[in-house]
């Protein structure tokens, strides 16, 4: 059997090259994000319920409790989450806005100086041989006292078959957050 450094460079460059494109295709991310503002990391902080535009249900609480988690590391103030509402309708019918709405009175009601929210776009595995994950997000970071926005991040991004959603969710949630806070 040949090794590949033993063949001409005319078969050999092909051979690299393509699987340099197989590689490539497997996963992929867009990531944008606006600097890191000047915030008050002992401050306390609220993460509201994402609103969730997916067909995956409870998608936008379990991306905010990956948020929650990922800014607790990186803040030395309380990080909070509004106490979940019962939800006796089954589906909801305002796209999380009245969640969001409740998440600004909670952070106020908490003397809470940060509030973060935006939404889930996508959290599904893309349907195909390999399953791949897709996620995408987009954040804000809202100073409570002024309504002022501070921030604004969105990225998505798909991996690799043997990826899990959820750990694609946190690397991608994590990228962001990064940039929030700067660290």
């Amino acid at each position: 059997m040949k090794r590949l450094f033993d063949l001409p460079r005319l078969v050999r460059l092909p051979l690299l090259l393509g699987g340099l494109v197989l590689l490539g295709a497997c996963a992929s991310s867009s990531f944008r994000a606006a600097p890191a503002p000047s915030v008050d990391r002992a401050a306390t902080w609220v993460v509201a319920p994402l609103i969730n535009n997916t067909a995956t249900p409870y998608a936008g609480q379990r991306a905010a409790r990956l948020i929650r988690a990922l800014l607790a590391q990186r803040v030395t103030g309380q990080v909070l989450m509004p106490p979940a509402e019962p939800d006796a309708s089954g589906l909801p019918t305002d796209n999380g806005e009245a969640a969001e709405q409740a998440a600004r009175g909670f952070a106020s009601q908490q003397g809470a100086r940060y509030l973060i929210n935006g939404s889930v776009d996508e959290w599904h595995y893309k349907i195909g041989l390999d399953g791949q994950p897709a996620v995408g997000f987009t954040l804000t970071l809202v100073d409570i006292d002024s309504g002022k926005t501070l921030w604004t991040g969105a990225a998505s991004a798909s991996g690799g078959s043997r990826e899990g959603v959820a750990v694609l969710a946190q690397k991608t949630l994590d990228r962001l957050i990064t940039r929030l806070t700067g660290q």
